[in-house]
């Protein structure tokens, strides 16, 4: 396959599913009628699996154009740790002044292990800040953060899967895992409804569970060329599967495979509509930082009025998805990298 990342439409997409979880969140917390409205065309957790299917995609190309191990697992904490890691430690300082605690009772082993947990990308360990959005729906500080886990888990699973891949029929390997994460996911499901317990469905979105949408998109990289001839045929059949998916029939086996040859789809064979990452990757910085963003325009009462609190979101989370970009993220990519590369085009 070539690798052209020219002509192709993932930095739009990847804007898009961040700017659909944003508004999902948005719907649900700030209750602002233009989110609740565009909720109900949206599902956050299409985008997070849409997500999930591009990373297969590139992550395993990125892996197999690396020089090395460590040249691969470089590129990935450079385009994900820093601005990750702003995030993370800015909260955990800055909303002391958002806090009902005081000094003592902020500045304690809670905001450590908020911290220290946070930046492991063990989010569920300690969610939460001192006195810090009690009065919310939902007392996270970022509950978006944990896709970053499961990133972090598909990076290191590459470089074995890659190897699994080469030493073992390449079709073969694909489907076990995939076959493998569909019944993980599928008897995590069924463990939860039988005994009523959340926990299972918690368990259902790590690893292996998520991998399906992993390496659907792998696949497609591995036989692009197959892919892009029977491209179209694919796409409508893939259409309705989740037509039926969503009001007939549960084909949740099928289900990762067909989003993901349509993410793919519109990423290569539709239009494309230009060099979106032009500018800079904001989708990342969107998807870090709107649920925090979102918690402290409620903490102040701002969504009460929906005009002044729609426009103060998408004020807020463009500028700091824009700063992010431009004061943390950029700065640790390297210089061949696709956004520096487009950014100068």
């Amino acid at each position: 396959m070539e690798d052209n990342r020219k002509f192709n439409n993932f930095d739009l997409l990847r804007f898009l599913f961040a700017a659909t979880v944003a508004v999902c969140h948005a719907a649900i917390l700030s209750k602002l009628a233009i989110f609740v409205w565009l909720w109900e065309y949206l599902s956050a957790s299409v985008a997070v699996d849409s997500f999930f299917v591009i990373s297969g995609f590139l992550i395993f190309r990125s892996f197999d154009f690396s020089h090395s191990l460590t040249s691969y697992l470089g590129k990935r904490v450079r385009r994900i740790f820093p601005g990750y890691a702003a995030v993370v430690v800015l909260c955990g300082i800055l909303f002391f002044f958002v806090s009902s605690k005081g000094l003592s009772g902020y500045f304690n082993s809670e905001l450590l292990e908020y911290i220290f947990f946070n930046l492991l990308t063990l989010n569920f360990l300690q969610p939460t800040l001192p006195g810090v959005f009690e009065e919310s729906a939902l007392h996270f500080v970022n509950a978006s953060l944990w896709t970053i886990k499961v990133e972090v888990m598909f990076y290191l699973s590459v470089p074995i899967i890659s190897f699994l891949i080469s030493k073992i029929n390449k079709v073969f390997a694909i489907l076990v895992i995939y076959i493998g994460s569909i019944v993980y996911s599928v008897t995590m499901a069924e463990l939860s409804l039988s005994s009523n317990q959340e926990i299972f469905l918690t368990l259902e979105k790590q690893l292996p569970g998520q991998l399906a949408y992993f390496i659907s998109g792998a696949a497609i990289y591995y036989f692009f060329d197959s892919f892009y001839k029977t491209a179209i045929p694919l796409f409508i059949a893939s259409v309705v599967v989740l037509f039926l998916h969503k009001y007939l029939i549960d084909l949740s086996f099928l289900y990762p495979a067909a989003l993901a040859v349509i993410v793919i789809f519109f990423a290569y064979k539709f239009k494309y509509l230009g060099n979106f990452g032009k500018y800079g990757d904001f989708s990342f910085g969107i998807y870090i930082w709107h649920f925090p963003i979102i918690q402290l325009l409620g903490h102040f009462n701002l969504f009460s009025n929906q005009l002044l609190g729609t426009l103060l979101l998408l004020v807020s989370v463009g500028s700091m998805a824009f700063l992010s970009w431009h004061l943390i993220e950029k700065k640790f990519l390297a210089k061949s990298s696709h956004y520096i590369i487009v950014g100068k085009n």
